[in-house]
């Protein structure tokens, strides 16, 4: 896997806090959304066990790693025991074992409680390794266990290595919609990801606006509700990002803003939230926002 220089200044952190010995066993990496919390897990590992940084270590057979994944929208207790039983085994052949957790905020309750043990006393020799990109999701009792590396953005940076892996002349709007989050606009260019605004502006004018609802459903609800968002705003600043709605009333916008931020928070943090349920109705008062927009006279 690639090492992407803005990680730079954290790797040489665990560099100089591992030479010192004071590399603690329990981490938590985290970081905004599309910057590597994960990339940087991998690189950890693979210097904590003596293996090429080239390497990607989700899919190195190694006797002394394991490295959970979510299994859907969840990380199970069936995942955490296995953590478990795994660390307090003799070590292999590395100077270390480690157990990495992606997407740790996604730990159900019985897989959060199950972890609090093995983190507050792991083996000398194990590291457990959690990252997160929603902090705010995580067991205070977890985040209070574990050190924290924060992984900071640097746009400079994350732009200069942008262009130079894409020429794409999508590259500005797609940076625009993710925030310029490098790996969220890399993954949004590789996939031929459509502009999120001609799907709006097509919403917006569509006699049947509601059929747009599935291939929404399909995209992460929280990233799709933030460049939503976006939108808005630079609607709200007067600019005629989606062109169907260019002139629409602030106040109006405003409301529908205030719509789309409950079912964000509900579909973020409710477990019970019906995602086709709130993005219809979302979708049909973004549509109606269209009929709210004066008649342009010629």
């Amino acid at each position: 896997m690639m090492v992407l220089p803005w990680q730079r200044h954290a790797m040489d952190y665990v560099e100089s806090t591992r030479a010192a010995n004071r590399l603690p066993h329990a981490l938590l990496i985290k970081g905004y959304d599309g910057w590597g919390e994960s990339e940087f897990a991998n690189w950890l590992t693979l210097s904590l066990l003596g293996q090429s940084e080239s390497l990607d270590a989700r899919t190195l057979a190694h006797p002394d790693l394991r490295w959970v994944q979510p299994d859907g929208a969840v990380v199970k207790i069936d995942a955490i025991r296995e953590i478990t039983e795994f660390a307090v085994h003799t070590r292999r052949s590395a100077d270390s074992k480690v157990a990495v957790i992606e997407q740790a905020h996604l730990l159900n309750d019985n897989a959060a409680n199950a972890l609090l043990k093995t983190l507050e006393e792991p083996p000398a020799d194990t590291y457990v390794i959690l990252t997160t990109c929603r902090p705010g999701k995580l067991l205070p009792t977890i985040i209070s266990r574990c050190h924290a590396i924060v992984l900071r953005p640097d746009k400079v940076l994350g732009r200069a290595w942008l262009t130079q892996q894409w020429k794409s002349d999508e590259l500005t709007e797609k940076m625009f919609e993710y925030a310029d989050a490098p790996l969220l606009v890399a993954e949004s260019i590789a996939a031929d990801e459509p502009s999120l605004a001609g799907v709006l502006n097509e919403i917006a004018v569509s006699p049947h606006p509601t059929a747009h609802v599935q291939s929404l459903l399909n995209l992460d609800s929280d990233r799709l509700m933030t460049r939503w968002y976006r939108y808005c705003v630079a609607l709200l600043a007067g600019e005629p990002v989606v062109p169907a709605l260019a002139g629409v009333a602030p106040r109006t916008l405003c409301g529908f803003v205030d719509e789309l931020l409950q079912i964000r928070r509900q579909l973020a943090f409710t477990n019970s939230a019906n995602a086709r349920v709130l993005l219809e109705r979302l979708v049909t008062k973004w549509h109606g926002l269209g009929r709210t927009v004066p008649t342009r006279r010629g």
